[in-house]
């Protein structure tokens, strides 16, 4: 028994560390990077955590307490990935309804002429996820948002949905669909309803 709890925290500990570097890989990624450097990088990432779960293992093997630490360890990284694979379930209804109406708004006030492309951009990253603040960046164009309410919410896994009905005379449906990016809900999609 103790040897299984230790085998499954050492994996899911090498799990997590994994999970934390491609979580945090955009900060290593270069927008042109060689396929074979990247596979390096990867098979150094690799090498470089089972290292450290090897290590874990030597100071954890010193410890008095072993057995309980690793079980609340295992404890803690499941509720983590629980955490990541279902993070709209954490919150309220209202909450990101409320959140993602917001970010709407930002995305709209995107479409101001009045505001400079920096002022543009700056209001984009807030509202959007990096790649697309990124691709309206160097395209240049900006979406059309509507105004209006929420008429309806679905959440799926690690995202969650609205369905918004601008105000008349132009009645349209738009859905949006919304993920964690770092500490904040951004949007990754929308597209009007026919």
């Amino acid at each position: 028994m103790r040897e299984l709890v230790q085998k499954a925290f050492l994996s899911l500990v090498g799990v997590f560390l994994f999970v934390i570097f491609l979580k945090n890989e955009l900060y290593l990624n270069f927008l042109f990077i060689h396929f074979l450097i990247e596979f390096i990088i990867y098979i150094l990432i690799i090498m470089l955590i089972v290292w450290v779960v090897k290590k874990v293992n030597k100071w954890m093997f010193a410890l008095r307490y072993k057995l309980s630490i690793e079980v609340m360890g295992s404890l803690f990284i499941i509720l983590f990935f629980t955490y990541e694979l279902l993070t709209p379930y954490f919150y309220t209804e209202d909450y990101l309804k409320k959140v993602g109406f917001e970010k709407v708004e930002v995305l709209h006030q995107v479409t101001n002429p009045e505001l400079t492309n920096k002022e543009r951009d700056n209001l984009a990253k807030d509202a959007v996820v990096k790649e697309m603040a990124a691709s309206f960046s160097m395209i240049g164009q900006y979406p059309n948002i509507y105004k209006g309410e929420v008429i309806d919410f679905r959440r799926h896994f690690n995202q969650f949905e609205l369905i918004i009905e601008s105000k008349p005379p132009e009645l349209k449906k738009f859905q949006y669909t919304f993920a964690k990016e770092g500490m904040d809900f951004k949007i990754i999609g929308f597209g009007e309803l026919h």
